[in-house]
Formats: structure tokens, C-alpha cells, sequence
């Protein structure tokens, strides 16, 4: 990612309906059997280990929570100068060590996490500061067969 190129998007918002034009529908079967198509952004095969980036522009630090997945945080990298020098990597703190279902994004930085998605599925994820949530700042993601 170009992050000099102001014409590259730089990522996709944490919001429930996509605005970037990337999503693709994704069918569904939901438990009563009906069959929704979803529009997603993050589609990872069951089985399958991802390295997500999170880009956090915003000046408030966001705890991601993850629904159904258990992931490990691998670093941090930052990419805004206000917060430090531009391509500093810092590893996970002590305490983020092991498997986590929530990782603290910080402003000014992407935070890199590997997760097993092990459980074919409709979920979320999202911020767990209760008002980004009920203002929908999250993004559904589906675990297909």
C-alpha cells in the first residue's frame, strides 16, 4: 500500500454497509434456512490462517473484537507522523501475548493480527466502545465451507 499515492484508497471503513465500492454479496443460510446474501469485504475459507491489518485513522484508540475467532496479535506499525516515525514496527506488549479476541488499535497505526478461521459462519467484528457499536462501526464477515 502507497500510502504517499493520495489517489490509492487506504482501506476500507469499520462500518456495517460498505461504501467502498469492494464488497462482494455472499450468500447465507441462515438458521431458519433462509438464504441472505451479505455484503462483505473479509470471506476467509474455513481452515484458512489470515494476517488482518488494521488501520486506525481516527485519534481514539479502538479495542477490535473478533466474533468466533481466536487470533494473535503480531505487531504494530506506524504510519501517521503526528505519532511517531512513519515504518516503526513495535512488537505485541507482554500482555498481548497468546491468543486474544480483542486487540487495542492505536491512532496513527496498523495493528496486524493472524487468526485461525476455524468455524464456517455468519460474524462481526467490530469496536467494543459501546457507542462506536451501536452506531454501527462494524463490518460483518462470513467463514465459507
Amino acid at each position: 500500500m502507497d500510502l504517499t499515492n493520495p489517489a490509492v484508497p487506504l482501506g476500507i471503513s469499520l462500518s456495517w454497509h460498505d461504501t467502498s465500492g469492494v464488497s462482494t454479496p455472499v450468500q447465507v443460510t441462515l438458521k431458519n434456512g433462509a438464504i441472505k446474501a451479505v455484503n462483505i469485504t473479509e470471506n476467509p475459507t474455513v481452515g484458512d490462517t489470515e494476517t488482518w491489518e488494521i488501520y486506525n485513522f481516527t485519534v481514539d484508540a479502538h479495542p477490535i473484537h473478533l466474533h468466533l475467532v481466536r487470533f494473535e496479535v503480531v505487531d504494530r506499525e506506524i504510519f501517521d507522523p503526528l505519532y511517531g516515525i512513519p515504518g516503526t514496527i513495535t512488537l505485541p506488549q507482554p500482555w498481548e501475548t497468546g491468543y486474544k479476541d480483542t486487540v487495542i488499535a492505536y491512532p496513527g497505526q496498523i495493528t496486524r493480527i493472524k487468526a485461525l478461521f476455524d468455524t464456517v459462519g455468519l460474524y462481526v467484528w467490530h469496536c467494543h466502545i459501546v457507542e462506536h457499536e451501536d452506531n454501527e462501526m462494524m463490518r460483518p464477515y462470513v467463514v465459507s465451507p
